[in-house]
């Protein structure tokens, strides 16, 4: 009997130790992005950052902290000089250890928005409000800088584009692709979602006037699509009219800033509905069923109605899970929309890239330059996170877990971005690096808040604008602007009381206005996700 208990009590201590033991993990001999390759049991890729549960956060604050610290001014002359190389050129490199300017052009209308999203999600992430007066500075200035006149065809509307080095933003005329003022339509719609965005957070009503005006030049050019021409012509030269591409399918940008006015009661509010219902139509009935996701990003000149760019599919996933009603089979299209990339940009490469690094999808970019990139794989990554909350599905998880984990080797340790690791003389761009990049790493943490770090305080995500954000001993304060709003969190206390406007709101098993869900995670910590009816003071306290 003696000898019995012995050999039990060794087995629950084995069982138990088991149980506990962390997953073990190799420093390779490999050194990729300046990085030794770290890998785990599976021989699959692991973050190079320790402990590894916080290389996300890591990864982020890095980011922002290269654009803030690290960023040269422009070359001269004044009054260029006096403003970030960001203003002004598309991508840099490294000459002789200092950063220097590419000469190709500058994408304005890809890099504010996606600069602004990367902005707002990380303020309410980390409270550091700094990010935000820098993208204030930067919108101000391309308004000031890169606005049509009012006598064009089209007038007050955003330049997508111009040639590098250019403080007045004309148009990107100096590689003979494009002729001055002429814009790609989907990005200037973007940058009128950016202008509503920051009324929401400022209050200012300049930027409600701006918007207001995009939409009003979209909602006088919307037309019913068709397979050879869009809603809104893609290419478009601003002071005749004239359209230079007619087809193209990134108007998720478009169909937000519609759907915003609306909801809000701004502008001409039946035009905006018929515009974005017109869009909601083109998207469904042909890039949804054809796979056509045509655009060319801003320096390209494509003019087709064949060709594919993962941008204008990734937007779409993405949108649909903040914006179901755009498509009443959301749950269908989705892990479609994913496929698609895996067929296209995953598993079709160029110049014998490889598909998958250590178990992880790595994605590329459009047909004509279909190189593989950090960005890219971050879009790829947050669209597979967010489908495994919806369905469960591990292997989505898994997915975005190798991706992601790839993504955080893209640049060396002081934040400096290798967009393009596995190819040659790729550059690595200020939009793609340090917006769109960056700002996919919060869809994922709002679908699996594992992924942040443990036993502090965040809001991992929100769709809304989220403004006066506070972190306090055990207490989360924040105003929320949006109505049927709902905010992702990861807390290191469990939460007393959670009030909208002052008043407390009760928890429950389904999400519904003005309640709340909670979760329990290792670690003592709590996932808390919050849904309100109306704009409000949100305050979270133990």
């Amino acid at each position: 009997m003696k000898n019995i208990l012995i050999l039990l009590t060794f087995l629950i201590l084995f069982i138990s130790c088991k149980s506990n033991t962390k997953v073990t993990t190799v420093v390779t001999d490999t050194v990729f992005c300046t990085h030794n390759v770290v890998l785990d049991e599976q021989n699959k890729i692991v973050p190079w950052y320790s402990p590894a549960e916080n290389a996300y956060d890591h990864f982020l604050r890095l980011r922002w902290d290269f654009v803030k610290t690290k960023a040269p001014n422009s070359p001269g002359p004044d009054p260029r000089s006096r403003y970030p190389q960001y203003y002004f050129y598309c991508s840099f490199l490294l000459r002789n250890d200092s950063i220097v300017t590419d000469a190709w052009m500058n994408d304005i209308a890809e890099k504010i928005p996606n600069w602004f999203e990367n902005a707002r999600l990380f303020y309410a992430y980390s409270g550091d409000s700094s990010v935000m007066k820098l993208m204030k500075d930067f919108i101000d200035y391309t308004l000031e800088h890169g606005t049509s006149s009012a006598d064009f065809a089209w007038p007050g509307f955003p330049y997508t584009t111009t040639n590098s080095g250019d403080t007045i933003f004309r148009g990107f005329s100096n590689a003979g692709r494009l002729v001055l003022h002429e814009i790609q339509v989907d990005h200037a719609g973007e940058m009128g979602l950016t202008y509503f965005r920051m009324y929401q957070f400022t209050g200012d009503e300049k930027y409600l006037k701006e918007a207001i005006n995009v939409a009003d030049v979209l909602a006088k050019n919307a037309k019913k699509g068709n397979k050879d021409e869009s809603v809104w012509p893609y290419r478009v030269v601003m002071d005749s009219g004239r359209v230079t591409a007619p087809y193209g399918a990134n108007w998720t940008g478009c169909y937000m800033l519609l759907d915003n006015l609306v909801k809000y009661g701004f502008g001409n509010v039946s035009a905006y509905a018929d515009a974005r219902d017109k869009a909601r139509d083109f998207l469904l009935e042909y890039p949804m069923k054809t796979g056509y996701w045509t655009d060319g990003h801003t320096d390209t000149d494509v003019k087709s109605n064949t060709y594919k760019s993962n941008l204008s599919a990734s937007n779409m996933t993405l949108c649909l899970f903040d914006y179901p009603e755009l498509d009443p089979e959301w749950k269908v299209n989705i892990p479609k929309l994913i496929k698609w990339t895996e067929d296209n940009f995953v598993f079709r490469t160029e110049n014998n890239e490889p598909s998958t690094m250590w178990g992880a999808n790595i994605v590329g970019e459009q047909d004509s330059f279909n190189f593989k990139m950090d960005y890219q794989t971050s879009r790829y990554a947050a669209e597979c996170a967010r489908w495994y909350a919806v369905s469960g599905d591990e292997t989505y998880k898994e997915k975005a877990y190798r991706s992601l984990n790839w993504v955080t080797y893209c640049n060396d340790s002081t934040g400096m971005a290798f967009e393009s690791p596995v190819s040659k003389g790729i550059l690595s761009w200020w939009s793609d690096c340090y917006g769109e990049c960056p700002r996919m790493f919060y869809h994922a943490f709002a679908a699996i808040p594992e992924w942040a770090p443990s036993h502090q305080d965040h809001i991992l995500y929100s769709e809304g604008i989220l403004k006066e954000v506070q972190y306090s001993e055990k207490q989360v304060k924040y105003y929320a602007t949006a109505e049927n709003g709902i905010e992702y969190l990861r807390l290191s206390f469990k939460p007393g009381t959670v009030t909208i406007s002052g008043k407390e709101i009760s928890s429950g098993k389904v999400l519904v206005p003005d309640t709340y869900t909670l979760k329990k995670l290792n670690k003592g910590d709590y996932a808390l996700s919050v849904k309100h009816s109306k704009p409000g003071d949100v305050i979270i306290s133990d």
